[in-house]
């Protein structure tokens, strides 16, 4: 799957793969900020449990902030 843009997610700088699908594709911009995707993801998965809880009618969404593309990297020798 190719990465073509990036943004946040939450506290998370990330790229973006297949953003116009139901189920794009997340990956943490650098190995080290796994600990802020994963607090990002709990954050929002708790928020949407007790949002759920309260109004059964409420239908989730994972916040995702697009702020660009990802630059083509040239090709080596070019």
């Amino acid at each position: 799957m190719m990465l073509t843009q990036k943004g946040w997610f939450g506290l998370c700088p990330v790229y973006i793969g297949d953003l116009h699908t139901g189920c794009p594709l997340l990956v943490e911009r650098h190995w080290s900020l796994l600990p802020l995707m994963m607090l990002s993801e709990w954050f929002f998965a708790a928020i949407m449990f007790v949002k759920s809880w309260q109004d059964p009618e409420w239908e989730p969404a994972w916040p995702i902030k697009v702020t660009g593309d990802i630059e083509p990297r040239p090709a080596p020798g070019e």
